[in-house]
């Protein structure tokens, strides 16, 4: 895998297909008439970013949340009105495999874990 200033070259093209998918993709898709969640909010915590997204009438088991890269996507359907969908991008890497959801009083809570940092030992 070659490497320039730090940055792999399959990370370089992972972020360029996240850019292109935010910018030209996401932005035309439209679901319904109410694409997103109007009532979310993003805490960034030094260790985690919690997403919180207030969702009445909606059955948290069809509830749908997907994370890859550093995207966070959720998707709910919305009985006649559609279905609410709305993409998280965060600018530290996240831990995809230990993202936890909650239920809590008709809001969804995520937790994303921030990446921690590898340090690397310089060996003689």
């Amino acid at each position: 895998m070659a490497k320039r200033a730090g940055i792999s070259v399959v990370d370089f093209e992972r972020a360029l297909d996240e850019f292109f998918d935010e910018m030209l993709i996401s932005r035309w898709r439209r679901v319904s008439e109410r694409d997103e969640f109007e009532n979310s909010q993003i805490l960034d915590h030094p260790d985690r970013y919690e997403v919180r997204i207030a969702v009445p009438h909606v059955d948290p088991e069809r509830i749908e949340i997907e994370v890859a890269g550093q995207r966070l996507s959720v998707r709910a359907p919305a009985g006649a009105e559609g279905t609410f969908e709305s993409a998280y991008s965060f600018a530290v890497p996240i831990e995809t495999e230990e993202v936890q959801a909650q239920w809590t009083d008709h809001t969804l809570i995520v937790i994303v874990p921030k990446q921690k940092p590898k340090r690397i030992k310089v060996s003689n």
